[in-house]
């Protein structure tokens, strides 16, 4: 992943955490014809180590994927247009353009697709209680009828990505004045209702450090 060092992240537990905030990602692998993707819940372990998830037995990516490629696993968000009309800088030389502020990260490791049952009841079940967690009543993979869970799992392949590489991009105007940070944050928060724009303004307000350029 092409990133300059002002937006480059590899701190393991930053990296973790916006992987769990965001939740979901696509598992990218090679296979006979080429690329194969699948837009997947993923669930990383503490020490970012590895990555695991399932698709459906219907989908050919598992089937497919040549194992002795690694695979990229991709997370995206937030992210939003940033308008160049938000810059101090615009009325003080011009030099600005449209660009695009965003969060991401990416993983690549050695994977394996595990078809045993007992595997996948207990990644399906850390997936349930991971995002059942905030519920007032979250619901649990033994509120459905046992014989109802066995039959969903046998239609489900797992994955486990073991993690060789990871890194991460926030592209949120570091490279900008501290001037032209603050337009921006303000020019976000503008947007009544756009929730993506609110996200990537209060991450801009956190990320440490700017530095003066075009």
């Amino acid at each position: 992943m092409y990133t300059p060092d002002h937006f480059r992240v590899t701190d393991p537990t930053t990296l973790c955490g916006a992987i769990r905030r965001i939740g979901v990602g696509h598992l990218v692998t090679v296979g006979p014809e080429g690329l194969m993707a699948s837009f997947v819940p993923l669930l990383v372990d503490d020490d970012a180590t590895t990555v695991t998830g399932h698709l459906a037995r219907a989908n050919p990516q598992w089937r497919n994927t040549d194992t002795s490629v690694p695979a990229l696993l991709t997370w995206v968000g937030p992210d939003t247009y940033v308008s160049p009309s938000w810059y101090p800088s615009t009325t003080e030389h011009g030099r600005v353009v449209p660009t695009w502020n965003y969060i991401t990260v990416q993983a690549r490791g050695e994977i394996r697709f595990p078809t045993d049952a007992g595997w996948k009841m207990a990644q399906v079940a850390a997936l349930t209680d991971t995002h059942e967690a905030g519920s007032e009543s979250p619901w649990a993979l033994d509120d459905a009828p046992a014989a109802y869970v066995d039959r969903m799992l046998r239609a489900i392949v797992g994955f486990e990505v073991r993690v060789t590489s990871l890194e991460g991009a926030w592209k949120l105007s570091q490279n900008r004045s501290a001037a032209d940070v603050a337009g921006v944050v303000a020019g976000l928060r503008a947007r009544t209702g756009d929730v993506r724009a609110a996200e990537v303004a209060e991450a801009m307000s956190t990320v440490d450090g700017t530095a003066t350029g075009d």
